[in-house]
């Protein structure tokens, strides 16, 4: 009898901890967005998409783990939902719906300032904070 006790604990504490690492959204495309560009020219946006892969609305939560763009560089962020001046230190997406599709983007003008700078920005799901990802913005001005 213990032994059957044990296997059943055994069995639902697997199920329980695989449901709680099982992902709500998925990347679309590549989770990496290398943009190269001119001296005096600007980045009007660079997107990344992810989805809502789940049967119900989820809430993504976004941070800024690394961000090395050359201070003298304008910079702007949009997420589904709303757009900042700067890159934030991080912010909540509205709602996604099943199905639906939300993004990351970037903005940047370098006036004269040539250089190299990235951006990453970790995302993952309110109330699955065990599972995220990487978004990552390389931009090179020339």
């Amino acid at each position: 009898m213990k032994t059957i006790t044990f296997s059943i604990i055994i069995f639902f504490s697997f199920f329980i901890g695989f449901a709680q690492g099982k992902s709500t959204f998925s990347v679309v495309g590549n989770a990496i967005n290398k943009e190269s560009l001119t001296k005096g020219k600007r980045l009007d946006i660079s997107k990344i998409k992810v989805e809502n892969t789940s049967d119900k609305p989820i809430y993504l939560v976004w941070e800024t783990v690394y961000n090395s763009f050359p201070k003298e560089w304008d910079c702007s962020m949009c997420q589904h939902g709303a757009c900042q001046i700067g890159i934030p230190k991080g912010s909540v997406f509205n709602k996604l719906n099943a199905d639906q599709q939300g993004f990351i983007a970037i903005h940047v003008i370098p006036a004269q300032k040539t250089g190299k700078g990235v951006v990453k920005f970790k995302i993952y799901d309110k109330a699955n904070p065990e599972y995220s990802e990487i978004l990552t913005f390389e931009v090179e001005v020339l």
